[in-house]
């Protein structure tokens, strides 16, 4: 692409819309936000397991979130990996959920 091209692209961009590198970013910053909530995870199960109480509450919020983030992903891509894996997520959830449940009645 030549300059004239590059902006004239980018002056017809809607003034809400995200080029590259701000999409770049917001992808990185997701994964980078979901590895740390794994940790934030682990730490917590750790400390819920050395007080005895249950801590598939934690994963199961975690496993929700990224049964979120795959289903929205498969909503805007209709790729059927990402679907896929959002039922896995989402079904990981309902599992930690439950036994969650089962723990604590």
């Amino acid at each position: 692409m030549n300059r004239e091209e590059i902006l004239k692209k980018a002056q017809n961009r809607k003034a809400n819309q995200m080029d590259e590198m701000e999409l770049d970013i917001l992808q990185k910053s997701s994964y980078v936000g979901m590895i740390i909530g794994l940790i934030v995870c682990l730490i917590l199960m750790c400390i819920k397991m050395f007080y005895n109480q249950p801590y598939q509450d934690i994963y199961s919020v975690y496993c929700s979130v990224m049964c979120g983030q795959h289903m929205y992903k498969w909503f805007r891509q209709k790729e059927k990996a990402i679907l896929f894996c959002g039922v896995i997520w989402g079904l990981i959830a309902i599992v930690f959920f439950i036994a969650y449940i089962t723990k604590i009645l």
